[in-house]
């Protein structure tokens, strides 16, 4: 009874959760509903992905194309048949957001069943053949706006939906994991072999992981079909697959909350950048002087620390200490070198504007933490007051 009412309470904290977020971006900017917006997609789409190649131990690099089919059939069915159909805009969201689920679950069960048979950089390519397949098939379908894109009217925005899709999402991953069949797919990521002489079945057990990610990514599209209000299959491009991708590494493949949390920064930082400002109100602008200076402390401070991190006889303590001493240093080095490199002309005339760095930043930021933490931000770990407890507790020394 004591489970069920913490579930029931969950379940209810959860809604008005949303709820409440939905009413609080109401009185916000149409960009800032946009980043939410946004940032609750990319969270949908990380977590799902990362039941397929992170629990599941499979290498899918397509996800877009899922994501695509969702987003085609949802802004085709409200197109067709919404002014017919007599609902209202939220109910009929939410209608379009369970076919989007089904069709792409379709196009992941007819991809996945041939194709999970092969596993690592053969069933990339497989599944990123297949997306190039469905982009290349809608630029060829005047019926879907061929390569100039759909209309798709309403236009319908809700916040709360976006995020209680992500929610869903996240509880039916997480608690998967504490089923059978959840192990089942741990097993199959770990050993395919030993898995099945103990009788698991990999097959269903790859088929599953994918048709359920799957349906979560054509969720996740019908809702953005239906907040952008217009889209085209360059929305859907590779890149699109790998940036997912990459937001299931950075985080730690098979951690949940780290895919969360890197979809949500990932998400964000490239946004936040676009929108900085001077102290006068233009674009924030810096020299070429001061962008090399940045670079130096950047590559300081990281060789510093990876030498620091790669020196197994160092306490805790110690390498806090050298990582905050590292940081200070990367700091005064900064400002020594930009001194010393504005002092030269041709790079204390070049301008240059952070709108235009936007992307380098995000992926030296990427680079970076990959050098620091190549198993992951969380690694395979989860958030929860059991492992905070366990990182207060000290490590005991193993007899040798």
């Amino acid at each position: 009874m004591k489970f069920w009412l913490i579930r029931l309470l969950s379940v209810a904290v959860a809604i008005l959760g949303c709820v409440g977020l939905q009413v609080a971006a109401g009185s916000q900017s149409d960009y800032v509903q946009r980043l939410l917006t946004l940032a609750g997609l990319y969270v949908t789409l990380s977590v799902s992905l990362n039941l397929i190649n992170g629990i599941t131990g499979q290498f899918s690099i397509g996800h877009a194309a899922f994501y695509q089919v969702g987003a085609y059939l949802g802004g085709f069915l409200s197109v067709r048949f919404f002014h017919t159909s007599g609902l209202p805009p939220i109910p009929w969201l939410i209608v379009t957001l369970i076919a989007g689920a089904a069709g792409a679950a379709i196009a992941g069960f007819v991809v996945g069943l041939p194709s999970l048979r092969l596993k690592g950089d053969y069933l990339a390519i497989v599944t990123l053949g297949f997306g190039e397949i469905i982009r290349i098939q809608v630029q060829n379908t005047p019926a879907l706006g061929g390569s100039y894109g759909m209309n798709v009217e309403p236009k319908i925005t809700s916040i709360a939906v976006v995020w209680l899709l992500a929610i869903l999402c996240i509880a039916i991953c997480r608690n998967l994991l504490k089923t059978a069949t959840g192990l089942s797919f741990l097993a199959v990521r770990e050993d395919e072999v030993a898995s099945s002489a103990m009788g698991v079945n990999v097959t269903r057990a790859k088929v599953s992981a994918f048709v359920l990610g799957s349906a979560f990514a054509g969720g996740a599209g019908a809702l953005l079909a239906s907040f952008e209000g217009f889209i085209t299959p360059a929305t859907f491009g590779m890149d699109v697959s790998f940036i997912i991708l990459t937001m299931v590494v950075l985080g730690g493949t098979g951690s949940i909350t780290g895919s969360v949390v890197s979809a949500i920064f990932l998400s964000l930082l490239p946004e936040y950048l676009r929108g900085l400002k001077s102290a006068s109100g233009g674009p924030l602008t810096l020299t070429g002087a001061t962008v090399v200076a940045y670079m130096v402390a950047v590559v300081v401070a990281v060789a510093v620390i990876r030498h620091v991190y790669q020196d197994g006889g160092r306490t805790k303590i110690n390498r806090l200490l050298w990582t905050f001493g590292a940081l200070i240093g990367a700091v005064i080095v900064q400002i020594i070198a930009s001194v010393a490199l504005n002092k030269i002309g041709p790079m204390h005339e070049k301008q240059i504007v952070i709108n235009q760095l936007r992307m380098v930043i995000f992926a030296v930021t990427l680079i970076v933490l990959m050098l620091l933490r190549p198993q992951g931000v969380f690694a395979h770990h989860e958030f929860s007051w059991t492992w905070l407890s366990k990182l207060r507790e000290p490590k005991k020394e193993v007899a040798a």
